[in-house]
């Protein structure tokens, strides 16, 4: 299965093989270019429900936030992808064992066990992502989200993905 560089990315890819879906890596070494600018990559391609997804995983613990990079690329592969593929940022919120849920508990996400805790799925198509990103820091360059827009935003992997409803 597609992603292993990571804890979140396996676990991503293990609901991915309990639900009996497929997805694939992406090759991180060939970066496409777009106006004179590299592109990051993004890290998995998932068959929906109605389109298919180019998912940039997002593994987190309790904020979400992301780079101007990584806005700027998902942007650019929306160009290139055009009507072949909808990028969105997937995040991942990890709960180690015996840790009080945070706030991610609250979010409409997907939730799925491990031995290593319970990670919460959600997400954050490109549009509602360049709609409510807020800058965080200058200095680093990324962007976060108020928790309250970004609750509204987001979206369970059940509602673009076939996914089991026990899952």
């Amino acid at each position: 299965m597609a992603g292993d560089k990571n804890h979140y990315e396996m676990a991503f890819s293990g609901l991915l093989v309990e639900a009996g879906g497929r997805a694939l890596a992406v090759n991180e070494a060939r970066r496409p270019v777009l106006n004179g600018i590299q592109l990051k990559n993004f890290d998995f391609l998932v068959n929906g429900l109605e389109t298919v997804w180019a998912l940039d995983l997002k593994g987190r613990r309790d904020r979400p936030w992301i780079t101007r990079t990584d806005l700027f690329s998902m942007m650019g592969w929306k160009s290139l992808l055009g009507d072949a593929a909808e990028p969105a940022f997937l995040f991942a919120f990890f709960q180690p064992p015996h840790a009080a849920p945070g706030r991610a508990a609250l979010l409409d996400c997907t939730p799925h066990e491990t031995p290593a805790g319970v990670y919460r799925f959600c997400l954050l198509p490109i549009a509602a992502a360049q709609r409510i990103a807020r800058p965080r820091s200058e200095k680093w360059g990324t962007f976060g989200f108020e928790w309250p827009a970004f609750a509204r935003a987001v979206l369970p992997l059940e509602s673009i993905l076939p996914l089991p409803s026990t899952v």
